[in-house]
């Protein structure tokens, strides 16, 4: 029986400090009106407790003498341990409030003790908030067991988890009610008592026993059932029939770890930090809470090392299974508790031999190597559907009519290497299948869509997984999808082999260009990216093992090394793909290099796989700014094409445009227009002017009259790709709404003035920027790129402070994602620094301004002899600051210096004859009189003066 003094004696005390802190907050309350709500809040919940203990109290004062059974011992147990922890609570509550008090007492002493008591407890809401949490928590806890002591004459239990437990569980009661030990007896003899019972019957998940069976007829009882299988909500019959327990609070969770660990209080920062994190790993699950908490007080660990110790104890029980079973099957009991149901439901499913069995088991192997959230079932439906449709598109290619890809004859040369390179192609075909699972095979009987969705439904019932309507997906608990992936009976060539059939569904749900830019695949995208993220860590994970154990076997063979072969290329530039259009360029970087590598160390250029791939990465350097990178393959691709097709070949057209963009941006604007306008001249003829490649060609040329100030002209070369663009690709197609803003953007000035139609041009980029967030995300570079577009609109229609928000907000993420350096975060921190020189703040953009035009920072655009033009601009804008700021020395620095990084513009010194030439020219004038001005002036004065 739980200790008398023990229960009299917390409930006294917490009764005690419950009345005190009752006082302290009845009169901070009335003396400092801005703070009422919250007090009056903790105030009622100290009240709530006072009344439930008082009960507590009573009722034991009631019942302390009598001889109690081991169910209701046990819930006084219950109600001791929470009173300890409840007492707990209150006084830190006592020291807080005693903290906002002050030491002039609860009274205001004045309109000055009363601001310091609103501002001490405004800096303790955040301690104020979670102990309000745990008032509440304990509240409701001990008024659920107190209820369960009130109204239950027995509270019984029933281990539901096999038919053997029912039975033996179902015998224990028969023995408390003296019938036979059988199940029979003792569901009669619940059913005839005359008193009202509880019946817990838990783990109800074995679906080969119906839940009903499990029920004791007559109307005096309550069953309370424990399950995860979501099918067995429709026995419920109160108030919503059922309560779906998905993880603790955040608060209750950390609460839960630190008393299981049995950490002193009060609790520093430091300690909460670690529990949130050994939490958040957890999954807020309360048993595996518990089982960490028991180690950490029993210290196999620390606070400090939890999640260190929790990762190498899975290795260790790996090791073990190998080298010592018996060694093994101890840690296992040790650390595995908790994982203990999902293994015996696990080895139900493997043992029984039906179709949807099988699949649910292959499944859920595979998904334990995908992000544990958010699995749509798209991605599996696709990576089926998408192949087919791969090939039909390609077989429709193949059969269109050939352009003439030569102006001549091939030479013996030629033709011996286009011999060589289809039998290389022949060679370098993957004959083998896909590793996947059955289910998600597209063999002679076709893809069955009823099939898997039967063998999700199977892991459901189980909980093994569950469903989200709201984005029709699947997740697993983050234990769940651990334990799967890392449990013992799961060798490490197992791990390979479903880790690659999660790469390969992957893979096959990603469609190539151009078949990649309809809505669903764009949507799909974003989807994709964390599990192609987990794919490719666990392929890294497993490799760095394999290679591990070989240093401890007896006998050390070579190593196989992960085969890279035509199937890990095409997966490796699938998710580059994935990365890129996400924004993670590094990323996509790495993955293109490694697919380029193999690619053209067995095809030349005159394959169109190698010219693709190379093609590719251009875009990736492009993306990252590194232009002079992206250019140099560039032409290397379109040098090729032009031997190999021809110079009027399409793809020939399409490389010169994309060359031709990465001229601009490398200040190279003569040879930029020259590919530009010959492309587009080229197109026209032989794709035709309503072609999507003539009309993006239209819009680079349209972006490089920007360079020339000729923003009329620009406006009408954007104005035609928008209305082509959206006839052809439809409104909100990305290429459209690139061409939409970059219209936009030409209807302001070099110094961001509004030129023409603010408002249309306002409009315009907010709604490239509302549909960026819907499709892309809020932080992918994008999103960022249109915040800036706006904001400089917003600026050149004079809301300033708008426009500063815009930036400042943006600005760090641009910094976090993309690095100081990419020229998105220049650009953007050049176009804050304009908005503040607009608000006068001179000193503020003075700074930016200096410290954007570093010339490394452009070294990965700029040619040896020539400046990259953004720094250029940002130099045009400094030198502007320092006039208005009256330092008309720094201005004219900073202008002889613009003047001599012009004359290298283009390359060639062709510079000095740019339209921003003859501009810069006349401004070095102006400032240079100014000065001869002020000379004048002080000299009459010295005159006047004498």
């Amino acid at each position: 029986m739980a200790d008398p003094f023990s229960i009299v004696a917390g409930t006294a005390g917490i009764l005690d400090i419950c009345w005190r802190v009752g006082a302290y907050l009845g009169k901070v309350k009335a003396a400092a009106g801005k703070i009422e709500r919250d007090l009056a809040a903790l105030s009622y919940e100290v009240t709530a407790l006072i009344t439930v203990n008082e009960s507590i109290r009573a009722l034991w004062n009631a019942n302390s003498e009598k001889s109690l059974d081991a169910q209701i011992e046990e819930l006084w147990e219950d109600i001791n341990l929470a009173l300890h922890g409840c007492r707990e609570v209150m006084g830190r509550l006592v020291l807080l409030v005693e903290e906002v008090i002050g030491k002039d007492g609860a009274a205001v002493q004045g309109k000055r003790d009363g601001i310091k008591k609103v501002l001490r407890k405004q800096s303790k809401d955040d301690e104020i908030r979670e102990i309000r949490l745990q008032i509440t928590s304990h509240q409701n806890s001990l008024q659920l067991t107190l209820s369960a002591l009130n109204l239950f004459w027995g509270i019984f239990w029933i281990n539901a988890s096999s038919p053997q437990s029912v039975q033996h569980t179902y015998s224990t009661i028969a023995q408390v009610g003296g019938v036979e030990p059988n199940e029979r007896a003792a569901k009669d003899w619940l059913a005839n008592l005359d008193h009202p019972w509880l019946l817990l019957i838990d783990n109800a998940d074995d679906l080969s026993t119906p839940l009903e069976e499990l029920f004791p007829e007559g109307d005096r009882g309550v069953i309370l059932v424990t399950t995860r299988n979501p099918v067995n909500r429709m026995y419920g019959t109160v108030g919503e029939g059922s309560y779906h327990f998905e993880r603790l609070a955040e608060v209750e969770a950390n609460d839960l770890l630190l008393r299981a660990a049995c950490e002193p209080t009060p609790w520093s920062n430091t300690a909460l930090e670690y529990a949130g994190n050994i939490t958040t790993r957890l999954g807020f699950l309360a048993l595996a809470i518990l089982q960490a908490g028991k180690a950490i007080a029993k210290r196999i660990c620390t606070l400090g090392n939890y999640l260190e110790v929790y990762d190498r104890s899975w290795q260790k029980i790996r090791r073990l299974r190998t080298r010592s079973p018996e060694r093994a099957g101890k840690e296992l009991t040790v650390s595995m508790n908790v994982y203990s149901s999902y293994e015996i439901i696990f080895r139900g499913l493997e043992a029984t031999d039906s179709v949807t069995t099988q699949d649910a088991v292959q499944l859920i192997k595979m998904f334990s190597f995908f992000s544990w959230e958010d699995i749509r079932i798209d991605i599996l439906t696709t990576s089926v559907e998408h192949p087919r449709r791969q090939i039909e598109y390609d077989e429709a290619e193949a059969i269109k009519p050939a352009v003439k890809a030569q102006t001549k004859a091939q030479t013996w040369t030629q033709k011996l290497k286009g011999w060589t390179t289809s039998a290389i192609t022949a060679l370098l075909a993957d004959p083998t299948d896909p590793i996947l699972p059955m289910v998600l095979r597209d063999d002679s009987e076709g893809f069955d869509e009823d099939r898997l969705m039967d063998a999700l439904d199977q892991l459901n019932q189980l909980s093994l997984i569950y469903y989200q309507e709201a984005t029709d997906s699947y997740s697993m608990h983050p234990l769940i999808h651990t334990w799967v992936r890392e449990r013992p009976q799961m060798s490490t060539s197992e791990q390979a082999l479903w880790c690659q059939a999660a790469a390969s569904t992957l893979s096959r749900s990603i469609l190539l260009p151009p078949l990649d830019e309809t809505a669903s695949a764009v949507s799909l995208r974003r989807q994709l990216l964390p599990h192609v993220s987990h794919v490719l860590k666990y392929q890294a994970n497993i490799e760095s093992i394999l290679s591990e154990n070989q240093k401890h076997r007896k006998f050390r063979w070579s190593v196989i090394k992960h085969n890279f072969g035509r199937l890990q290329a095409i997966e490796a530039a699938k998710f580059s793909l994935i990365y890129l259009h996400n924004g993670y360029f590094s990323e996509a970087e790495a993955l293109q290099v490694k697919t380029r590598d193999f690619v053209c160390a067995r095809l030349s250029m005159e394959h169109v796989a190698a010219r693709r791939i190379t093609l590719f990465l251009a875009v990736t350097y492009s993306l990252q700014m590194r232009n002079n990178k992206a250019a140099e393959l560039q032409e290397e691709v379109y040098q090729a094409c032009k031997v190999h097709l021809g110079p009027n070949h399409p793809e020939t057209l399409k490389v010169m445009n994309t060359l031709g963009a990465s001229r601009r941006f490398q200040g190279r604007f003569k040879e930029a227009r020259e590919l530009l306008e010959e492309a587009i001249e080229a197109m026209s003829t032989t794709l035709g002017p309503e072609n999507e490649e003539t009309l993006l060609a239209m819009d680079n040329l349209g972006r490089l009259m920007w360079m020339y100030l000729q923003y009329p002209e620009a406006r009408e070369l954007h104005t035609k790709a928008v209305d082509g663009m959206t006839r052809v690709l439809g409104p909100v197609h990305e290429k459209t709404l690139i061409a939409e803003e970059n219209l936009a953007m030409a209807c302001l000035s070099f110094e961001g003035d509004v030129l023409i139609h603010g408002k249309t041009a306002h409009d315009m980029v907010a709604k490239v920027l509302e549909e960026r967030k819907q499709r892309l995300g809020k932080e992918h570079p994008w999103t960022l790129y249109a915040i800036c577009n706006l904001a400089r609109v917003k600026s050149g229609l004079g809301d300033h402070k708008e426009a500063e928000r815009l930036m400042r907000a943006a600005l760090p993420i641009a910094q976090r994602n993309l690095g100081e350096n990419h020229f998105g975060t220049l650009a953007g921190t050049t176009h804050l620094a304009q908005v503040l020189v607009r608000q006068g703040r001179l000193d503020e953009a003075e700074d930016m301004f200096t410290d954007v035009i570093q010339r490394q920072r452009y070294a990965s655009s700029a040619r040896k002899d020539g400046e990259h033009p953004d720094r250029i601009a940002a130099m045009w804008y400094l030198s502007q600051a320092y006039q208005k700021h009256g330092k008309i020395g720094d201005a004219i620095r900073v202008c002889d210096e613009l003047l001599h990084a012009v004359s290298t513009i283009g390359g060639q010194g062709l510079g000095l004859l740019h339209p921003f030439a003859r501009q810069l020219q006349e401004r070095s004038k102006e400032l240079k009189s100014l000065v001869t001005t002020s000379e004048d002036v002080s000299s009459d004065m010295v005159l006047a003066a004498a």
